[in-house]
């Protein structure tokens, strides 16, 4: 089963017990401190669990081999045994060899009284490093750079050189199962590879099981597996979960975790410690997936290489971190590093929730463990308290259902309860997990929030209908889920007759949350009905509205003008007729001179042959309105009428000398000496933009016949426009008639059109007598 591993920021806090609460074991196993060494610098680590002690080697500069109990604590020095390095403990535990390799030498310690014992000369120049106890026998890697080998140490003391048959380019380091075996294999680093050798060791001899260059460019430390069958390899270049297996050195699975650097150590039972980066290290199972505990020193201390040690029961773990510069090495002691943090998560699954809605509560869990093959529950025991105001003290809910772990979604399984939630107050439930083998107990509340909220409302009304005509608006209340029955839905209406509104009562809910109203309008207009539902016990009042536009029927109204056209200053009278209305009698009346904006005449009820009139002094083209606000079955409607202002308009003709009657026609009279015929016109009112236009007309064959006209010219500013004839182009004695018509503007006309009257003339040969 694959893991879904916890974030660095998840990881804090389950370590700092943010997020749950941890059992006493497990809170043991994180807290963890660091505790300064009195050494310059760090070599090696050995725990000796049986005499309370541990043992730490300083190498190079170094006088004696530091002594503390197995908190770090009581530091005591085992001096005269000077730049001691690699250390190992005999399979009985009386004895710690230390190599100490500017003495060309390896001492045996007595581990009851903390003195040398003896001293063994490996013979000069060896520079012996790395020991390990296997077969029996004390094994040490030695040599130069260039040169290395593998040299022993019989029960007698006896010292043998050369005890492989291969060649080293360097010192090996050598490593054994982590108790008594004959497996020993040894390694060193040969530019971007390791070269491993894998050996068993029996009767003080070395037997070749296989030899392999292995692609680790910086090897730094590397551990045989309990059962003396894999080796752990720590690399920060190529961090791998690779584990080798010892009779060939081909990959044989994975580790649960890849292994850092820069130390690996392996507990009796087959846990895994190993590097985490350069700044942490982590402890976990040999196979499966994920890890028990983690521990972050945080740049710039790095993890220091060899700095790995278990204690023989598991129970702790030991590591060294040093500067940046490999100095001030300080001791961390991890309590229960076998045990993986428990997360518990728990959560409604109905949401939102109200009081009295019936709720599943899930609990379940987070771990940086993995469950093992052919698990499919968290192991151990779950029980689930719940809290209430009816049960403050709580009550436990038996045999919560378990539902296995299954797929990315949930990887450890988990657990349910059903209930309703509580009318008033707040619901919580208490989570607590025994722990189980590896996992540790946790416990934790999570308070489930229990509040009204508001179901969403939605209406169907049709847009329009017909007054004293049955109609339906339909509704439906929607929760998320499952809900509780109660409340109702009440009615407000509001029409012309009821501004304000009025109540129609209640409607029934169905258990679908659905709901109609009919009813029959006798008001026309907008009729606005308004639904609230209360929310009951459980839940918050919703409103929502519909309008419909009710028919009304469409009134008889006009409006007319004593005349069509009027001369400025005039009053015009208007009337408004009115016809059967239900209940309002109000009419308005509007005037809108050309170019202005509407102005009220007259408001008011129509008299009891249904007229209302105003008068009104014009002085330019106005529209008349009459407005019906409508009543309560009576449309509003609005009619309208115009009234044209016609222009003044005056003629003169210039110069006349006299005047005939011919029938009843009087006519100018004009001499040809006199050269040329005026005649001017005036309009008043006037509009820039306007224009007159000047027609004559010559009498022969018994019609009138048009001789010239002169079109559309603008009037002067006082309003005044003269027309000249030269006198020689009339024909003697005949007879002829001008006039003049005025044309507003095409756009914006605040008056009529208009035609002056004929004006007629006839012109005479010479000069009078």
């Amino acid at each position: 089963m694959k893991l879904a591993r916890f974030s660095a920021s998840t990881a804090a806090a389950l370590l700092l017990g943010l997020t749950t609460v941890i059992g006493p074991g497990a809170a043991d196993s994180y807290a963890a401190s660091d505790v300064p060494l009195p050494i310059a610098h760090f070599a090696h680590l050995v725990v000796d669990a049986a005499h309370g002690h541990l043992f730490i080697s300083g190498g190079a500069g170094t006088d004696g081999i530091l002594v503390t109990d197995l908190d770090g604590g009581n530091p005591t020095t085992i001096s005269g045994e000077p730049g001691a390095t690699g250390l190992a403990l005999s399979d009985d535990g009386s004895a710690l060899y230390a190599a100490l390799p500017d003495q060309d030498a390896i001492a045996a310690i007595s581990t009851d009284n903390l003195t040398e014992s003896a001293r063994y000369g490996t013979g000069a120049d060896t520079r012996p490093d790395s020991l390990a106890v296997a077969g029996g026998t004390l094994w040490f890697g030695y040599g130069t750079a260039g040169a290395g080998g593998i040299g022993s140490v019989d029960r007698a003391g006896t010292v043998s050189l050369r005890q492989d048959s291969g060649s080293w380019a360097a010192r090996p380091v050598l490593a054994t199962t982590p108790t008594p075996s004959g497996v020993l294999a040894a390694a060193v680093q040969t530019g971007d590879t390791s070269a491993f050798v894998t050996y068993r060791a029996e009767g003080g001899a070395l037997t070749r099981q296989a030899a392999k260059a292995l692609p680790v460019p910086d090897l730094t430390d590397f551990a045989v597996t309990a059962d003396g069958q894999h080796l752990a390899v720590s690399s920060w270049e190529r961090a791998s979960d690779h584990r080798y297996r010892t009779s060939d050195l081909e990959v044989d699975g994975r580790f649960a975790m890849p292994v850092g650097a820069s130390a690996v150590a392996v507990a009796p039972d087959g846990t895994v410690a190993g590097g985490a980066g350069p700044y942490g290290f982590q402890a976990f199972p040999e196979t499966g997936e994920g890890l028990y505990s983690e521990q972050d020193y945080g740049y710039p201390r790095p993890l220091a290489a060899h700095g790995l040690a278990w204690a023989p029961d598991g129970n702790r773990l030991y590591a060294v971190s040093v500067d940046a510069s490999g100095g001030t090495p300080m001791l961390r002691t991890v309590r229960d590093p076998e045990t993986a943090p428990v997360r518990l998560h728990g959560s409604s699954t109905t949401t939102p929730l109200a009081p009295g809605e019936a709720y599943s509560f899930r609990a379940g869990f987070d771990s940086s463990l993995s469950l093992s093959a052919g698990e499919s529950m968290m192991p151990g025991t779950v029980r689930i308290t719940r809290y209430d105001d009816a049960d403050p003290d709580g009550v436990i809910i038996p045999n919560p259902t378990s539902t296995p772990a299954h797929g990315s979604a949930d990887f450890f399984g988990s657990y349910y309860v059903a209930g309703t939630a509580p009318l008033t107050g707040p619901l919580s439930f208490h989570v607590d997990y025994s722990g189980s083998g590896h996992y540790a107990p946790a416990g934790q509340t999570f308070d489930i929030p229990v509040a009204k909220y508001a179901p969403t409302m939605t209406l169907t009304a049709p847009s329009a209908g017909d007054r004293a005509a049955p109609m339906t608006v339909t509704g439906r209340l929607t929760w998320p889920h499952a809900h509780v029955t109660t409340g109702a839905v009440h009615v407000v209406k509001t029409d012309l007759a009821h501004p304000s509104g009025y109540s129609l009562g209640t409607v029934a809910v169905a258990a679908d949350g659905s709901f109609a109203l009919h009813d029959t309008p006798q008001v026309g207009g907008a009729n606005t009905y308004a639904f609230t539902y209360d929310g009951g016990t459980s839940y918050l009042p919703v409103t929502a509205s519909a309008k419909v536009q009710v028919s009304r029927t469409t009134p008889s109204l006009s409006v007319t003008t004593d005349a069509k056209s009027y001369h400025s200053g005039a009053a015009v009278k208007v009337t408004a007729h009115l016809g059967t209305t239900y209940n309002s009698r109000l009419v308005t009346l509007y005037a809108q001179p050309a170019g202005t904006s509407r102005t009220q005449l007259k408001s008011g009820k129509v008299d009891a042959h249904g007229n209302l009139v105003a008068y009104y002094k014009i002085t330019r083209n106005t529209v008349f309105s009459a407005a019906f606000g409508g009543d309560h079955r009576y449309a509003p409607r609005t009619v309208t009428t115009g009234a044209t202002l016609t222009p003044t308009v005056r003629t003169d003709t210039q110069y006349p000398l006299s005047t005939i009657r011919i029938g009843s026609t009087t006519y100018q009279v004009f001499y040809k000496s006199e050269v040329d015929m005026g005649f001017s016109i005036q309009v008043t009112p006037r509009q820039p933009g306007g224009c007159t236009s000047v027609y004559l007309e010559h009498y022969y064959s018994g019609a009138w016949h048009k001789v010239t006209s002169q079109s559309c010219v603008p009037l002067y500013g006082n309003g005044w426009y003269g027309y000249d004839r030269a006198l020689k182009l009339f024909t003697n004695n005949d007879h002829y008639r001008v006039r003049a018509h005025y044309t507003p503007p095409a756009k914006g006309a605040q008056t009529g059109s208009v035609w002056s009257k004929w004006t007629y003339l006839t012109v005479r040969p010479g000069s009078p007598s």
